[in-house]
């Protein structure tokens, strides 16, 4: 037994740097190092060793170091810190020795993670991301516990991520596809969608042109089968995709331009409709209100009103969206619309059936 000794040492050397490249990995990250010996209890720790001869030595793990660090395995920096070093940083638990540097930071982990509280996906689908992303972050993932107790929406639909699977493939590959749209029921479950008419199609025919977040939601804009306009759809009201046609997948009728920025065209609209944008003008009051319109349009226009009593705001927006918008921030006074007239007479008529309802008796 104790002959093997050394051919188990050796098989074991073998794959260091990989095993060193790991124990970095879920244990280190700029600004906490681990020394030579801490990397060693980790391995050992990881193979339940209790001998330390069947361990690499200190000299091959400080040999694989420098190697690591003159590499950049998988692109990933390692470096040394020490106790200087940490005089300028800031961070959890500052130790000096060996660190990998994070592939994700924490504001950029919280940034993704925060995102998935966003989509309506079981509590299982969460989870697993969620671990998937921490497993991504190594160490730094560590902070992050609070999504533990995050809760998920009640009411769900089952085929979301299989939806944005084949929306995606349809997309790349350059293909339509088929779908079914859903409407929520009195109970929160998911039932056929109906126009407001009653009316409905059963089956929509689609070009995919890109799917986007807006206001916490997250949509396809694509293009109907024998329609002229762009159309959205809420994706997670999608049902029974298909990309199999009569012959093979589905042809594309009106495929994007080449030059279709799904980000760009959501950004010009407040709310998501698919209306081309017209130049809107308006008044705002208080400054202060420029918060609302900096945080839900892109690229406004402001300027002092001559007086310099209140400002001059011109977007470039879908009137309907606007009409929401206006809706949601006019009502005591500190925006009013000024062009065009048709978005002003749509608000008129909105605030005379608001009145009536809310009259008091």
């Amino acid at each position: 037994m104790d002959a093997d000794k050394p051919a188990q040492r050796k098989s074991y050397a073998g794959n260091t740097t990989l095993e060193i490249f790991e124990v970095l990995w879920r244990h280190s990250y700029f600004g906490h190092g681990l020394t030579v010996r801490q990397i060693l209890d980790e391995l050992a720790r990881k193979h339940q060793l209790e001998d330390p001869s069947e361990l690499p030595t200190e000299k091959t793990i400080r040999n694989q170091l420098k190697k690591l660090t003159s590499t950049e395995f998988l692109g990933r920096h390692i470096g040394h810190l020490t106790e200087s070093d940490l005089a300028g940083i800031e961070c959890k638990n500052p130790q000096p020795g060996w660190y990998l540097d994070a592939f994700l930071s924490t504001a950029e982990m919280r940034l993704l993670l925060d995102s998935l509280t966003l989509s309506r996906i079981s509590l299982d689908t969460m989870d697993d991301l969620i671990g998937k992303i921490r497993e991504l972050a190594g160490a730094a993932g560590q902070a992050v516990g609070y999504l533990d107790h995050v809760a998920t929406y009640t009411h769900i639909n089952g085929e979301f991520l299989s939806t944005i699977d084949q929306l995606n493939q349809a997309i790349e590959e350059g293909h339509g596809v088929t779908f079914q749209y859903r409407d929520y029921g009195p109970d929160g479950t998911l039932i056929p969608h109906k126009s407001r008419t009653g009316a409905g199609r059963i089956t929509y025919t689609a070009d995919p042109y890109q799917m986007v977040y807006k206001n916490g939601r997250y949509y396809l804009i694509c293009h109907l089968h024998g329609e002229d306009n762009l159309r959205i759809f809420v994706v997670n009201r999608i049902a029974n995709v298909s990309a199999k046609g009569r012959n093979g997948t589905v042809p594309l009728e009106k495929p994007a331009p080449a030059d279709f920025d799904a980000v760009n065209f959501m950004r010009h609209r407040p709310y998501p409709v698919a209306d081309a944008p017209i130049r809107i003008r308006m008044a705002v009051r208080d400054e202060s209100m420029l918060n609302n319109v900096f945080e839900w349009f892109d690229d406004p226009q402001i300027k002092h009103s001559p007086d310099g009593t209140q400002f001059e705001v011109i977007v470039d927006a879908p009137e309907r969206a606007v009409f929401w918008w206006a809706l949601q921030y006019s009502w005591d006074g500190r925006v009013v619309i000024l062009e065009p007239d048709s978005l002003k007479r749509k608000l008129y008529d909105a605030g005379r059936r608001m009145a009536t309802a809310y009259a008091p008796e």
